[in-house]
């Protein structure tokens, strides 16, 4: 089991089971929510992530029809993503508190990318989602 936690401590959750993939997202709505070049997150089936402490305390915000970001109300911090029609959450690998057992395995939106980033590494890049 995996745990987290916002920055002020309000909302602590787990997840049950290993992550199934894990990626950079470089889209322009990652960026504005994390505040930074890219998100990094791993997937889990919602089904396995728990709200531990401060389920009330979670903003949920609909990016787009198929992406509803929950963050802490109290800090701004966002935890995870729900998409893929409801079923996966992506959760943010900077709110977890021990290693996630799993490492990135691409980018995403590279073509969307912040214009003063660089990306590195010889990990696999696409446009858009990976094929």
């Amino acid at each position: 089991m995996k745990h987290g936690h916002c920055l002020c401590g309000a909302v602590h959750y787990s997840v049950r089971g290993a992550f199934e993939y894990a990626g950079y997202c470089h889209c322009p709505r990652c960026r504005l929510a994390t505040g930074a070049a890219f998100s990094v997150f791993a997937a889990t089936p919602v089904a396995h992530l728990h709200i531990d402490q401060g389920a009330d305390r979670i903003t949920v915000y609909p990016r787009n029809p198929d992406n509803f970001s929950h963050f802490c109300a109290c800090c701004g911090t966002l935890l995870y993503a729900v998409v893929r029609q409801g079923a996966y959450a992506h959760v943010q690998l900077g709110t977890l508190t021990e290693d996630p057992g799993i490492t990135p395995q691409y980018h995403l939106f590279v073509s969307l990318k912040a214009p003063w980033h660089e990306i590195g590494g010889e990990l696999p890049q696409f446009a858009g989602y990976p094929q």
